[in-house]
Protein backbone atom coordinates (compact mmCIF):
# COMPACT_ATOMS: atom_id res chain seq x y z
CA UNK A 1 0.00 0.00 0.00
CA UNK A 2 2.76 2.25 0.96
CA UNK A 3 6.25 2.57 -0.16
CA UNK A 4 7.67 3.74 3.16
CA UNK A 5 8.97 1.87 5.82
CA UNK A 6 6.93 1.73 8.70
CA UNK A 7 7.33 0.31 12.15
CA UNK A 8 5.00 -0.26 14.24
CA UNK A 9 5.69 -0.50 18.48
CA UNK A 10 2.78 -1.09 20.94
CA UNK A 11 1.81 -2.38 24.08
CA UNK A 12 -1.47 -4.72 24.77
CA UNK A 13 -2.10 -6.71 28.05
CA UNK A 14 -5.80 -8.13 26.93
CA UNK A 15 -5.09 -8.46 23.45
CA UNK A 16 -7.18 -5.00 22.16
CA UNK A 17 -4.00 -2.83 21.59
CA UNK A 18 -1.88 -5.79 19.87
CA UNK A 19 -5.63 -6.70 17.02
CA UNK A 20 -5.55 -3.36 16.03
CA UNK A 21 -1.79 -3.56 15.88
CA UNK A 22 -1.97 -6.35 13.50
CA UNK A 23 -5.03 -4.92 11.32
CA UNK A 24 -3.08 -1.67 11.12
CA UNK A 25 -0.13 -3.88 9.51
CA UNK A 26 -2.23 -6.05 7.31
CA UNK A 27 -3.54 -3.08 5.48
CA UNK A 28 -0.60 -1.09 5.02
CA UNK A 29 1.34 -4.17 3.29
CA UNK A 30 2.92 -6.05 6.15
CA UNK A 31 5.15 -3.53 7.99
CA UNK A 32 7.53 -4.69 10.78
CA UNK A 33 5.45 -4.83 14.27
CA UNK A 34 7.48 -4.81 18.04
CA UNK A 35 5.46 -5.49 20.53
CA UNK A 36 6.74 -4.27 24.11
CA UNK A 37 6.57 -6.23 27.32
CA UNK A 38 6.38 -4.90 30.55
CA UNK A 39 8.63 -7.27 32.87
CA UNK A 40 7.71 -5.87 36.14
CA UNK A 41 6.09 -8.36 38.27
CA UNK A 42 2.74 -7.13 39.95
CA UNK A 43 0.67 -9.28 42.63
CA UNK A 44 -2.41 -10.47 41.25
CA UNK A 45 -4.41 -8.35 43.97
CA UNK A 46 -2.58 -4.61 43.42
CA UNK A 47 -1.78 -5.63 39.68
CA UNK A 48 -4.43 -2.59 38.38
CA UNK A 49 -4.24 -0.01 40.87
CA UNK A 50 -0.23 -0.07 40.56
CA UNK A 51 -0.10 0.08 36.98
CA UNK A 52 -2.77 2.50 37.14
CA UNK A 53 -0.92 4.74 39.50
CA UNK A 54 2.51 4.49 37.26
CA UNK A 55 0.41 5.35 34.04
CA UNK A 56 -1.14 8.46 36.06
CA UNK A 57 2.24 9.90 37.20
CA UNK A 58 3.62 8.81 33.46
CA UNK A 59 6.26 6.49 35.13
CA UNK A 60 8.09 3.90 32.96
CA UNK A 61 8.86 0.86 33.49
CA UNK A 62 11.36 -2.22 32.49
CA UNK A 63 10.72 -3.65 28.64
CA UNK A 64 11.39 -5.87 26.41
CA UNK A 65 12.79 -5.23 24.36
CA UNK A 66 14.75 -2.69 26.19
CA UNK A 67 16.39 -0.83 22.94
CA UNK A 68 14.51 -0.13 19.34
CA UNK A 69 16.63 1.04 16.53
CA UNK A 70 13.80 2.88 14.12
CA UNK A 71 16.68 4.55 12.22
CA UNK A 72 15.73 2.64 9.07
CA UNK A 73 12.21 3.36 8.87
CA UNK A 74 10.57 6.72 7.67
CA UNK A 75 7.26 6.22 10.07
CA UNK A 76 7.02 5.17 13.57
CA UNK A 77 3.79 4.22 14.95
CA UNK A 78 2.71 3.80 18.77
CA UNK A 79 0.00 1.51 19.89
CA UNK A 80 -1.10 1.63 24.14
CA UNK A 81 -4.17 0.62 25.86
CA UNK A 82 -5.29 3.58 28.05
CA UNK A 83 -4.44 3.52 31.93
CA UNK A 84 -5.61 6.35 33.99
CA UNK A 85 -6.62 7.82 30.94
CA UNK A 86 -2.78 8.13 30.14
CA UNK A 87 -0.93 5.80 27.78
CA UNK A 88 1.22 3.34 29.71
CA UNK A 89 4.12 3.36 31.46
CA UNK A 90 5.40 0.05 28.51
CA UNK A 91 5.32 2.47 25.98
CA UNK A 92 6.40 5.47 27.56
CA UNK A 93 9.33 3.48 28.24
CA UNK A 94 9.61 2.41 24.27
CA UNK A 95 9.48 5.76 23.46
CA UNK A 96 12.11 6.47 26.05
CA UNK A 97 14.02 3.24 24.14
CA UNK A 98 13.66 4.06 20.69
CA UNK A 99 17.07 4.56 18.73
CA UNK A 100 17.19 6.59 15.73
CA UNK A 101 13.97 8.55 16.35
CA UNK A 102 15.09 12.18 15.92
CA UNK A 103 12.81 14.11 13.66
CA UNK A 104 10.76 10.92 12.52
CA UNK A 105 7.19 11.58 11.90
CA UNK A 106 4.99 9.65 13.98
CA UNK A 107 1.58 8.43 14.55
CA UNK A 108 -0.07 7.16 18.03
CA UNK A 109 -3.42 5.02 18.29
CA UNK A 110 -4.87 4.03 21.94
CA UNK A 111 -7.32 1.63 22.80
CA UNK A 112 -9.55 2.17 26.02
CA UNK A 113 -12.53 0.87 27.44
CA UNK A 114 -13.72 4.27 28.56
CA UNK A 115 -12.48 7.92 28.16
CA UNK A 116 -8.84 8.76 26.72
CA UNK A 117 -8.60 11.53 28.96
CA UNK A 118 -5.32 13.12 28.77
CA UNK A 119 -3.74 10.52 26.55
CA UNK A 120 -3.28 12.14 23.15
CA UNK A 121 -1.84 15.20 24.99
CA UNK A 122 0.29 13.33 26.94
CA UNK A 123 1.59 10.96 24.20
CA UNK A 124 2.14 14.01 21.84
CA UNK A 125 4.21 15.86 24.53
CA UNK A 126 6.06 12.28 25.25
CA UNK A 127 7.24 12.26 21.93
CA UNK A 128 8.28 16.03 21.18
CA UNK A 129 10.62 15.59 23.85
CA UNK A 130 12.23 12.85 21.81
CA UNK A 131 12.72 15.02 18.66
CA UNK A 132 9.68 13.38 16.67
CA UNK A 133 6.91 15.08 14.78
CA UNK A 134 3.27 13.77 15.59
CA UNK A 135 1.43 13.45 12.78
CA UNK A 136 -1.41 12.16 14.16
CA UNK A 137 -3.55 10.34 17.03
CA UNK A 138 -7.04 8.29 17.24
CA UNK A 139 -8.16 6.69 20.44
CA UNK A 140 -10.44 3.40 19.53
CA UNK A 141 -12.59 1.99 22.13
CA UNK A 142 -12.33 -1.61 22.96
CA UNK A 143 -15.85 -2.23 21.39
CA UNK A 144 -14.45 -0.35 17.98
CA UNK A 145 -11.62 -3.22 17.71
CA UNK A 146 -13.42 -5.23 15.09
CA UNK A 147 -14.78 -2.34 13.45
CA UNK A 148 -13.89 -1.76 9.89
CA UNK A 149 -14.30 1.94 9.65
CA UNK A 150 -12.28 2.32 12.50
CA UNK A 151 -9.53 0.45 11.24
CA UNK A 152 -9.65 2.64 7.61
CA UNK A 153 -9.84 6.05 9.88
CA UNK A 154 -6.64 4.82 11.31
CA UNK A 155 -4.78 4.03 8.04
CA UNK A 156 -5.81 7.18 6.59
CA UNK A 157 -3.88 8.88 9.49
CA UNK A 158 -1.13 6.78 8.55
CA UNK A 159 -1.85 7.15 4.77
CA UNK A 160 -1.92 11.14 5.39
CA UNK A 161 1.07 11.20 7.64
CA UNK A 162 3.51 9.45 4.69
CA UNK A 163 2.29 11.60 2.52
CA UNK A 164 3.07 14.51 4.18
CA UNK A 165 6.99 15.81 3.20
CA UNK A 166 7.12 18.91 5.42
CA UNK A 167 8.82 19.50 8.55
Amino acid sequence: MMSMKICIIYHSETGNTRHVAQHLSAACGEPRLIEVHDLATYSHLTRFLTRCKKARGEETTAIEPSSIDVSGFDLIVLGSPIWAFKPTPAIHAALDALKGCDGKPVVGFFTHGGMPGTSEATFTSWCKGRGMQVRGTMGIHMKDIENEKKTKELVAIVTAACARKDA
